[in-house]
């Protein structure tokens, strides 16, 4: 946690706001590299800093969201197998049947892609909207719904980066800094310090 703190809080003497003198030669707890270095704040790493109470604390609210998830993807098959049992009763070819088999594919439609879109995010695709139209496209989802991510990773890799996240600076004649420079506390209160 404390490899996070550093990135929010400045102590002059390197303490990091806990008591602990730490500053910036300390490498986070798990060895890997801290996500400050790097710009970017990664949900696991944050996730695994916090403490255990407020871990499962999390993990009790999103199981309660992927509950409703399921069941709201279970009502919309449902309703599609209800459109199509009805379309079924009409008469045959009438406008009616038309209209009631159109409102099943759309459901249908809808379902496939909030489906897509749920396992697509777990596999690291960076653009959603873009992969589907593509695996679509290239007809990488069954009719089962099963999706081949190996080959959409294979022939489109861009879909699957990471996100770029853009640097606050406004740049030049904002008096803000400039992207990718490093702002140093000490040189700014020497500046303003007149030294």
């Amino acid at each position: 946690m404390s490899s996070f703190l550093e990135g929010l809080y400045f102590s002059p003497e390197g303490d990091d706001g806990d008591g602990k003198a730490g500053g910036e030669g300390e490498k986070p707890a798990d060895g890997q590299q801290g996500d400050q270095d790097s710009g970017v704040l990664e949900w696991d790493t944050f996730h695994k800093a916090l403490p255990e109470e407020a871990q499962k604390l999390i993990e009790t609210h999103t199981s309660g969201l992927n509950t409703a998830l399921k069941t709201e993807r279970d009502s919309r098959k449902d309703l599609e197998k209800d459109l199509k049992d009805a379309a079924g009763k009409l008469e045959k070819d009438s406008d009616a049947q038309k209209e009631v088999l159109k409102l099943a594919d759309k459901v249908a439609a809808e379902t496939e892609k909030s489906d897509f879109y749920e396992e697509a995010h777990e596999e690291g695709v960076s653009n959603l909207k873009l992969a589907y139209v593509v695996a679509k496209q290239d007809e990488l989802i069954s009719k089962r719904g099963k999706i081949d991510f190996k080959t959409l990773k294979e022939s489109y890799p861009e879909l699957f980066g990471k996100k770029k996240v853009p640097d606050g600076g406004a740049g030049e004649g904002t008096g803000s800094r400039r992207p990718g420079e490093k702002v140093d506390m000490n040189k700014l209160i020497r500046k303003k310090a007149g030294r």
